[in-house]
C-alpha cells in the first residue's frame, strides 16, 4: 500500500480514483463496510481504492486542550486499512488553513482537482468542510456538478445500534472487551515493549511480562482479563491485569500479564496483548496470601475462558 502524507496528485492522478474519506479510528465493522465497498468498486473499474484521511486527527487541532484518547495509533490504522485491500492512503496535513475550506472547497480542490475523484464512499454520519456544514446530500450534489459519484454507506447495526468509535471507547470504559469485540470484528489491543518491574508477579510464584500503555490509547478499565498475546512470533494465552496493584503500594498504571506456559526472560520485546473478555474489578486485598488465593481463581477463570 502506497502512503502519502499529502492530498495533492503532483500531476500522477491514479487510475479511476475511489475515495474512502474518514479518520477511521479503530476501523471498526462500519469502516470496514466503507473501505469494503471502495475496495470492490475500484477492483470493478479496474481503478486505484484510496483512503483520504487526516493527520494529526481534526480534533488536535479544533480542540486542543481536549483530552483525546483513540483506538489505535495512526500505524496501527495503516496497517489494518491496508488488510482491506486499499491501494493508497492520501493523509491531509489537518491545519487551521484546511479546516477553513469551505465544503465547495473542499469538494472542488482536495476530491476533484487534487485526487480526480470519480467515486466517494463515506459513513451515514458524513460531514464536511468549515464547521462540518456540508452534509452528504450536500457533497452528492457538488459530486453531480463536478464529475464524481457519491454513495453513502448504510451504518452497521450491532444490537439494534450503530457501530461507532464513541460506543467501542464506552465499552472499553467500564471493561466490556467482549462487546467493544462485536463491534470491533476482532479483540482490542494494546502495544508496547516489556520493561522490567518490581518482580512483585515472580516472588509470588506468578511473573508477569509488564509494559505501560501509551498515552494516548484508550485503556480498558483496571482489572482482570483473559488475554492472548502476540509475543516473538507466537500467540501465548494468559491473565491479564491493568491497574496500580493497590495491594503491593504500586503508583503507575500499567499492563502486566502472566501467561500459562513458562517464559525466558522477554525484556524490551515487543508485545500485543489481546482482550478476550472481563474476569473482574481491581481490588485491594488484605495480605498477600489472599491476593494468591485471589490470582488462582483468577487464573482457573481466564483458562476456562479461552478454552472456549
Amino acid at each position: 500500500m502506497e502512503m502519502i502524507r499529502d492530498h495533492t496528485s503532483h500531476g500522477r492522478k491514479a487510475a479511476y480514483p475511489v475515495v474512502a474519506i474518514g479518520n477511521f479510528d479503530g476501523v471498526h465493522r462500519g469502516h470496514q463496510a466503507v473501505l469494503k465497498r471502495a475496495v470492490e468498486k475500484a477492483k470493478a473499474k479496474k481503478g486505484t481504492g484510496i483512503v483520504l484521511t487526516f493527520e494529526p486527527h481534526p480534533l488536535r487541532v479544533l480542540a486542543p486542550t481536549q483530552d483525546l484518547k483513540f483506538l489505535m495509533t495512526f500505524e496501527e490504522r495503516l496497517r489494518w486499512i491496508e488488510r482491506t485491500g486499499i491501494r493508497q492512503v492520501r493523509a491531509v496535513p489537518f491545519t487551521r488553513d484546511f479546516a477553513d475550506l469551505s465544503p465547495r472547497e473542499f469538494a472542488r480542490k482536495i476530491l476533484c482537482e487534487d485526487l480526480g475523484a470519480k467515486e466517494v464512499f463515506v459513513g451515514g454520519h458524513f460531514a464536511f468542510g468549515k464547521d462540518r456544514k456540508g452534509t452528504i446530500r450536500d457533497l452528492q450534489a457538488l459530486g453531480d456538478e463536478l464529475g464524481f459519484q457519491v454513495h453513502a454507506v448504510e451504518a452497521v447495526l450491532v444490537g439494534g445500534r450503530p457501530v461507532s468509535s464513541s460506543r467501542i471507547r464506552e465499552y472499553l470504559m467500564a471493561g466490556r472487551v467482549a462487546d467493544a469485540r462485536e463491534l470491533l470484528g476482532r479483540d482490542y489491543n494494546l502495544e508496547g515493549r516489556v520493561i522490567p518491574g518490581a518482580q512483585r508477579g515472580r516472588a509470588l510464584g506468578y511473573p508477569t511480562a509488564n509494559f505501560i500503555p501509551p498515552a494516548e490509547r484508550v485503556i480498558p478499565c483496571s482489572g482482570i482479563y483473559a488475554v492472548r498475546a502476540e509475543l516473538k512470533g507466537r500467540v501465548l494465552n494468559g491473565a491479564g491485569y491493568i491497574g496500580t496493584q493497590p495491594t503491593l503500594g504500586s503508583q503507575e498504571r500499567r499492563v502486566e500479564t502472566h501467561f500459562f506456559e513458562p517464559q525466558d526472560d522477554l525484556y524490551d520485546l515487543p508485545i500485543r496483548v489481546n482482550f478476550v473478555d472481563w474476569i473482574r474489578p481491581e481490588q485491594t486485598f488484605k495480605d498477600k496470601a489472599e491476593l494468591v488465593r485471589q490470582i488462582e481463581e483468577d487464573i482457573h477463570k481466564a483458562k476456562a475462558i479461552l478454552e472456549q
